[in-house]
């Protein structure tokens, strides 16, 4: 164990060995030199009227530039929406243009072909009267035919009708007069002469080629024909048809 003590320890601890000291003059500290500020010129009243100008210009160059690109913004936004709607009003003022004028065009070839099938049926139909027309006249002709054959077999005193006009005729000339009739008839019609006293001038001749209720005169004049078959066709041509009577009544 070691003989020293706390306090030996403190004593060593805290013990230096004394030197003597230098005796040099103890250093001179410099002098602290003050520094002195420059006395400034007062400025150029023309330099700082273009400094301020200078500035005020680029104060105004950078206003007009961030006027100008938030205006460029605003405008162009704006522009773009005024643009798309006027776009969009130009479109549906094109489309709707188109489109009105597709259906007029539509319109106007269905109204054609309403026109045209209009006109195939009116065509159809006076074909249809046309046709029901001229069977209708026919068939009144084949009925008129009938009936006139079936009045003369019925009634053949009819004939006499005509033979009284006929020589009732002025001729102008007391000349020979000839009436030429069915032999089946001559009997009728010679009687009916017999009776009449203006008829003494006619002669009655027979002619088997003559259809019974017709007759033929002959005069200086000219002759009559008065056949049945010749008053037939003038009856059927009033009627616009040239039908010819049969014969016998066929």
């Amino acid at each position: 164990m070691s003989s020293k003590g706390p306090l030996s320890q403190r004593v060593s601890e805290t013990w230096k060995r004394w030197e003597m000291a230098s005796f040099d003059a103890p250093p001179v500290a410099a002098p602290v030199q003050k520094t002195v500020k420059p006395v400034q010129a007062a400025p150029d009243p023309e330099l700082l009227r273009k400094e301020v100008k200078r500035l005020h210009d680029a104060a105004l160059a950078s206003g007009h530039a961030e006027g100008y690109a938030g205006g460029h913004a605003q405008g162009l936004e704006a522009g773009t929406d005024e643009g798309y709607k006027a776009g969009h009003q130009q479109g549906y003022e094109a489309g709707f243009a188109a489109g009105h004028a597709s259906g007029q065009e539509r319109t106007q070839q269905e109204i054609a072909q309403l026109q045209a099938l209009a006109q195939e049926c009116a065509i159809s139909i006076t074909s249809v009267e046309a046709e029901m027309g001229q069977a209708l006249i026919s068939l009144a002709i084949n009925i008129a035919e009938q009936v006139l054959r079936s009045t003369l077999e019925a009634h053949p005193e009819k004939l006499l009708d005509i033979v009284h006009d006929i020589t009732h005729i002025d001729t102008g000339k007391e000349t020979a007069l000839k009436l030429r009739i069915n032999p089946a008839d001559l009997e009728l019609v010679q009687n009916y002469l017999d009776e009449d006293p203006g008829a003494g001038k006619w002669r009655l001749l027979p002619d088997a080629a003559i259809e019974r209720g017709g007759c033929i005169a002959e005069t200086a004049l000219g002759s009559i024909d008065a056949t049945l078959q010749t008053r037939w066709q003038r009856v059927t041509s009033a009627l616009g048809r040239q039908t010819a009577l049969s014969k016998g009544g066929k």
